[in-house]
């Protein structure tokens, strides 16, 4: 079941089939949280090299 994040600090999950309605119902409440992704730095050093 997804996980809704509300203002205040609740959460409440919410099943697929009524989480649009949800949603819509209650867009004022939802906190918005953006997630951060975590990428590896591309090592310059171990790139593939041709040698012709």
């Amino acid at each position: 079941m997804p996980t809704v994040y509300l203002k205040g600090g609740k959460t409440v999950e919410v099943s697929m089939e009524d989480l649009e309605n949800y949603l819509y119902e209650n867009h004022e409440n939802i906190e918005t949280r953006r997630k951060k992704l975590r990428r590896l730095p591309l090592d310059v050093a171990k790139a593939p090299t041709s040698s012709k």
